[in-house]
């Protein structure tokens, strides 16, 4: 770590303390975990219906989704008293089979929130999404540009900036590939498309822009006929920059997995996230931002090897967010097959974590500064429960 940013880690951490009384106990001491369920989600075995946490701001405040007894979608905020607040987009169809309903995101530190409406009433057919952004009061704002055919809203700074990615009718899209680009909205509506240059597919994820306005993701390059593509990690700058990245040992093969995949980055430009090796097994790395690549595993069976069993395809360790304090969090598939919770603090060192539980599986979705985590817990009946880890 170079001098400067230890100074700024510091300082973090110093205001993390004072701001919101991070506890300074022994890493010893077990985290306290709880799950939630907030109004009107389903509880039907074996639907995937349920409470999923999806983002949490420095304030406690978790965004999220349930799904119904009817498999609708719907959007809901929890605050640090366990009070709920749901709300559904204007546009949200009702047909859970075809996945209608209101999605989110992620949201800042004000409360705002984001993410898509899956709806019929736009075009008449169904599968169609369109990216929104949910003012604290509760106004909807969405987000559609000439040629408009569909995107996500994916997240939100503290300042209002969005990000996300779309499709354009006037790109040559088919069944088996489709052409997103990235979109930037401004808190004046103003929408800015961008691509990294090459890229033939832009993806954002969720935590993927800080508050400087600095954006992670992944971009695709492909050959003519698009039997053969690569995917690169990107960091995009505010004054519209890019940097492309590949993890080191990442397959270069991108229609079958491979590639450099971004999925977080905090105040400081450091990126996580996670890449599929020739083998297609997965591990997590932590990017500096002068562009040092840390890879690291939860380690198993399927890690260690470099000839690991055929059934290890697509297992492995899956970073999902980092928090100003290098803290990456995200989820592991452990020897029995399963997905598993862990932490890795900026040292290294990694926790690993689950809701207590027999058969419980565990997927950390998202991580504040103070050291929160969010995500969801999947019971022996495969009902989805979201939960809340507070640092101790």
């Amino acid at each position: 770590m170079s001098y400067p940013r230890k100074i700024c880690r510091v300082v973090a951490l110093g205001i993390v303390i004072g701001a919101v009384g991070l506890s300074t106990a022994s890493a010893s001491e077990p985290p306290d975990i709880k799950i939630f369920n907030a109004p009107g989600a389903g509880n039907t075995p074996g639907t995937g219906q349920g409470t999923l946490g999806v983002g949490i701001n420095g304030f406690g405040v978790i965004a999220g989704i349930t799904r119904d007894n009817d498999s609708v979608r719907h959007g809901f905020l929890r605050y640090p008293d366990d009070k709920f607040v749901t709300f559904d987009h204007p546009l949200a169809g009702t047909d859970g089979s075809l996945g209608d309903g209101t999605r989110v995101a992620g949201l800042n530190a004000l409360g705002a929130v984001v993410g898509s409406v899956r709806t019929p009433v736009i075009v008449g057919v169904p599968f169609f999404d369109i990216p929104y952004v949910r003012d604290p009061d509760g106004t909807f704002h969405d987000v559609i540009v000439p040629n408009f055919n569909g995107g996500n809203g994916d997240a939100i700074n503290l300042w209002g900036v969005m990000v996300g990615n779309l499709l354009l009718t006037t790109d040559n899209n088919g069944p088996s590939f489709l052409h997103y680009h990235g979109f930037i909205r401004e808190p004046s509506g103003k929408v800015t498309l961008f691509d990294p240059p090459g890229s033939q597919e832009t993806d954002i994820p969720t935590n993927s822009i800080n508050d400087f306005g600095t954006i992670t993701g992944d971009y695709w390059t492909c050959n003519a006929d698009l039997s053969g593509c690569a995917v690169h990690g990107f960091v995009r700058t505010p004054d519209g920059k890019y940097k492309s990245f590949d993890a080191p040992g990442a397959s270069t093969d991108g229609l079958d997995g491979g590639g450099t995949f971004p999925q977080g980055i905090n105040d400081l430009g450091e990126v996580s996230g996670y890449y599929a090796d020739a083998n297609f097994v997965f591990h997590g790395f932590v990017r500096s931002p002068d562009g040092r690549i840390t890879t690291f595993d939860v380690r198993s069976t399927c890690t260690d090897s470099s000839n690991p069993p055929a059934d290890c395809a697509f297992e492995g360790t899956f970073p999902s967010n980092v928090n100003v304090l290098g803290r990456v969090v995200g989820t592991y598939f452990g020897e029995d097959g399963n997905p598993h919770a862990f932490w890795r603090d900026a040292d290294g060192a990694i926790t690993r974590f689950d809701y207590p539980g027999a058969n419980f599986f565990t997927e950390p979705n998202a991580i504040n500064d103070s050291g929160q985590i969010t995500g969801i817990v999947f019971d022996p009946n495969f009902v989805e429960h979201g939960f809340l880890l507070t640092p101790r």
